[in-house]
């Protein structure tokens, strides 16, 4: 199994806390971000970049170009239209830029931030869990 792919769109769901942040890269709708401590800019996530890279703290709504303002969402539940997780189903950051994959594909030498909990086929409730551990 791959990445979570075919995001179109993410809506927030119960409990949803949206907000905006400066993005330091081209984002896309539905990747996952983090948040640069040199710039304070949004930047994608990255499970073998670095262990800043690899905590994730939230998913991108809108896309956008490094220096524009973003809509993120950083708790709660989102709706990702377009998407297909499997229920009851841990999802984590992956070592694609801004990806998200199943926590059995998190592979070796890769760190492990759990982004949330499939609760339906395109409902992720949002937990991240930066962990610094990195998969043996």
């Amino acid at each position: 199994m791959a990445d979570v792919s075919g995001i179109t769109a993410v809506k927030p769901g119960t409990g949803a806390s949206v907000t905006t942040g400066v993005y330091g890269a081209t984002v896309t709708i539905g990747q996952l971000l983090y948040k640069d401590a040199s710039d304070g800019k949004l930047k994608l996530a990255d499970s073998d970049l670095s262990e800043a890279a690899a905590t994730a703290i939230a998913i991108a709504v809108t896309p956008g170009i490094d220096g524009e303002k973003g809509v993120i969402i950083t708790d709660g539940s989102v709706i990702l239209t377009g998407a297909t997780l499997v229920v009851g189903g841990t999802y984590c950051a992956s070592a694609t830029a801004g990806g998200i994959k199943p926590e059995s594909e998190v592979a070796t030498s890769q760190r492990v931030t759990i982004v949330g909990v499939a609760a339906t086929a395109t409902q992720l409730n949002l937990s991240f869990l930066a962990t610094n551990i990195v998969h043996a």
